[in-house]
């Protein structure tokens, strides 16, 4: 089984909800209004989104995948290392993308389209690099992974679900793992 990242859209309402609990945060998978699993390329998606940017806008991509708020973290910092990774894994903490961020993202990403994302794609650099997971080929059948076709459709979800976002008003947490 590959790493995967997963974005969950979830309203403002069930936001709040999570953000005001008294207790760890709870996030219940149903409560989101719809999610998008990068299946093992998420690494390679943000790494060429980021190729040939600035350090502002590399930042900004890097939030995508590792965003840097979260619910139900405010005391993590004191446990050790192994508590956090199981208080992580627990759902304790929950990484999200804020409605800012999300507008700074859609507004990102709409400077991209597919060509320039297929310009991009060179299998050799993403594994020379080290580029997880490190097989990407230019076999661009339907029913391979790792390659530029797959690049380019997980591109296209990852503009669908920002957009959204950004539509609604709404958060997007982020998990990976």
């Amino acid at each position: 089984m590959s790493q995967s990242a997963t974005l969950y859209r979830i309203s403002n309402d069930t936001f709040r909800q999570l953000e005001t609990s008294a207790d760890r945060p709870q996030f219940e998978i149903s409560s989101a209004k719809n999610y998008t699993t990068f299946q093992g390329s998420f690494m390679g998606l943000e790494y060429i989104l980021s190729k040939g940017q600035d350090i502002s806008t590399t930042e900004i991509i890097n939030e995508i995948f590792n965003p840097k708020k979260s619910l139900g973290g405010q005391d993590i910092e004191k446990l050790s290392l192994e508590e956090q990774m199981e208080f992580y894994e627990n759902g304790g903490v929950i990484y999200y993308l804020d409605t800012t961020t999300i507008s700074k993202l859609n507004n990102l990403l709409d400077t991209f389209s597919e060509a320039d994302i297929q310009t991009k794609y060179d299998a050799n650099e993403l594994n020379d690099n080290g580029i997880y997971p490190a097989v990407w080929h230019n076999d661009n059948s339907p029913d391979q992974a790792y390659n530029k076709r797959h690049i380019i459709e997980d591109f296209k979800e990852l503009k669908t679900i920002i957009n959204q976002a950004r539509e609604d008003n709404d958060y997007i947490f982020v998990f990976v793992g």
